[in-house]
């Protein structure tokens, strides 16, 4: 059995959308998830005629388009420091995930899973409060219209200084619009933190031990969402009526510096950049350094329905727990 299902990828500018999803491919294969390794998913990019073809089993002759495919090309830009999305359109990138170990046989007959993902630039579904941004009408029908026909939705959000976040509002309302639209056909949505290792950027080589700890992001969340004004809106999502599931997660597109240990943003560098091999270019430099941390979590949720140790939801964020003075 095959199951195919559409993603949409949404969050406010710069909040880390792109980055996320340049990332996604390299997660998996690293294993830098908070899923057993047991599990043993992959993921490959394929062709827009592959998704929507009879069979799911991979052909060899779109090998060398899909390497020199959209995908790849969001991938080296990344490498190369990223680009924000344009906001003429709406961009769909296509995988197949497989599971290859252990996972619960209701999840394994349900594969493998064709996954549309849909990125957008942040300013057409989150723009900022009270900013008027030039939109064309038919990029923003479009991007409705992806949402609520998705399987799943993903928010992406910049962990840090989020009280201070201008789009806050415009994220309630668009919330609110989600919860009451009938006809949506959501079954998951994660709220994923992005830039989680800027919480750890002074504790040196012991920085990935401690975003390593389940119970340190989940401290992170309960202390970043005491205020937000939108945390509550999404329960509607849950209720009775809802039918959907919700969870927040944490991630980073940098993750943690190989062998280091320490958060991969290089001071020596201008801008923000990751650590890199002096004398290479392009990927290459950045790889023998680079481990993405948990950027393929929300999406192995929204295919799978599986929690991992990183995935929250409302119970756990609302328990109360005793802190350590």
């Amino acid at each position: 059995m095959t199951e195919r299902l559409s993603i949409c990828l949404i969050g406010p500018k710069k909040g880390g959308k792109s980055s996320l999803l340049a990332s996604l491919v390299d997660c998996v294969a690293q294993s830098a998830f908070g899923y057993s390794p047991r599990l043993r998913p992959a993921l490959q990019p394929i062709t827009e005629a592959e998704y929507f073809a009879e069979s799911a089993e991979p052909k060899k002759a779109s090998l060398l388009s899909v390497e020199q495919g959209d995908y790849e090309r969001l991938r080296r830009e990344f490498a190369e420091g990223g680009l924000a999305t344009d906001t003429l359109d709406t961009y769909e990138y296509r995988f197949r995930l497989t599971v290859n170990g252990e996972a619960p046989p209701a999840a394994v007959l349900r594969g493998p899973w064709l996954l549309e993902i849909i990125d957008s630039a942040g300013e057409i579904a989150v723009p900022p409060d009270g900013a008027e941004v030039a939109i064309l009408n038919d990029v923003k029908a479009k991007l409705a219209r992806q949402m609520l026909e998705a399987d799943a939705i993903v928010i992406v959000l910049p962990l840090v200084r989020l009280e201070d976040s201008g789009w806050s509002g415009n994220l309630a309302r668009l919330i609110d619009r989600l919860a009451l639209a009938p006809e949506k056909k959501l079954k998951r949505l994660v709220v994923v933190f992005s830039q989680y290792e800027r919480l750890f950027a002074r504790l040196g080589p012991s920085a990935f031990t401690y975003a390593c700890d389940p119970a340190v992001a989940l401290h992170a969340l309960r202390k970043s969402l005491r205020a937000v004004q939108w945390l509550d809106r999404l329960r509607a999502l849950e209720s009775p009526n809802g039918d959907a599931s919700v969870r927040f997660t944490v991630c980073s597109a940098y993750g943690f510096v190989k062998r280091f240990q320490n958060p991969n943003i290089d001071p020596h560098q201008p801008g923000e950049r990751r650590f890199r091999r002096a004398g290479l270019e392009g990927a290459r430099a950045y790889n023998e350094y680079w481990r993405p941390f948990l950027t393929a979590e929300p999406f192995l949720y929204a295919a799978l329905g599986l929690d991992s140790a990183f995935t929250f939801s409302y119970p756990q964020l609302d328990a109360r727990i005793e802190e350590i003075a």
